[in-house]
């Protein structure tokens, strides 16, 4: 007695480019809430501080922000403004 491997059907690649916008969404919200864990914990603080550990903290997450977004972003933190992603 023997079998055939089961064959795997393949992803289309609408299924793909569906898998990667989720990923991307998934990436975003993640960002979202790193950006308001470190205005909760970075209130206060001076701007060039908050602004270092804006870019080593996004980063990783694939969001790239313009300098003059990053600054703006920093300074809202600095002095406890409510801040999100543009």
């Amino acid at each position: 007695m023997t079998s055939a491997a089961p064959t795997i059907p393949r992803r289309p690649q609408q299924s793909k480019t569906a898998m990667a916008r989720q990923v991307k969404e998934q990436r975003r919200g993640y960002a979202r809430a790193v950006l308001a864990a470190l205005a909760r914990s970075l209130s206060g603080r001076p701007a060039a501080q908050v602004r270092r550990v804006l870019q080593d903290s996004l980063r990783p997450l694939g969001v790239r922000l313009s300098p003059t977004e990053l600054q703006a972003i920093a300074k809202n933190i600095s002095t406890g403004q409510p801040v999100q992603l543009p």
